[in-house]
């Protein structure tokens, strides 16, 4: 099982960049385009039961 981290950014390019390069050294990838959609993600984790290793974020965000 690969550890997941989720990578929370209004910026598409820079979401996908950051996922590939993570992708590419093994890691399971979420995203979100803002902290509100960060949150959800982290519900559905905690849902499922699965622990998140990391939260690479940006600071300024629309939504929160």
């Amino acid at each position: 099982m690969s550890k997941v981290i989720l990578v929370v950014d209004d910026s598409a390019t820079l979401r996908m960049s950051v996922e590939m390069t993570l992708t590419s050294a093994g890691y399971e990838v979420m995203h979100a385009r803002d902290g509100r959609e960060g949150l959800e993600q982290l519900k559905n984790l905690q849902d499922k039961q699965t622990s998140l290793a990391m939260i690479i974020s940006d600071i300024n965000m629309p939504v929160m």
